[in-house]
């Protein structure tokens, strides 16, 4: 039996790992764990600026984007479609910006 599962089913625990793998390698900051720090980031940002698209396209492709993470799903009922797209789109910043304090801060090291 070969199902095909859609990369959007793997959303929810690409973002699941990523938060781990960022919490348990927070405490040092060699290259090696820093790199891997910001590999978690990059996903984390990649899967919220996904949903976040999802949602701000409901009825068309994001329904079941949405509908496959809880905590997605229950944003989205809460404050409708359009704002949480918005809202996890802004919300993708935030590993952004903190990606970018890993590579001034890396920068600065050497």
């Amino acid at each position: 039996m070969s199902e095909e599962i859609p990369f959007t089913d793997l959303l929810p625990l690409l973002f699941t790992t990523a938060l781990v793998v960022y919490v348990l390698v927070m405490g040092n900051t060699d290259l090696a764990r820093s790199v891997i720090r910001l590999a978690a980031l990059a996903c984390g940002a990649f899967c919220l600026g996904v949903w976040g698209a999802a949602a701000l396209s409901f009825t068309d492709w994001g329904g079941p984007v949405i509908e496959e993470f809880y905590a997605t799903a229950m944003i989205a009922r809460w404050l409708g479609a359009e704002i949480a797209g918005w809202l996890l789109i802004v919300l993708a910043v935030v590993p952004v910006v903190f990606a970018w304090r890993e590579m001034w801060r890396l920068k600065a090291a050497r």
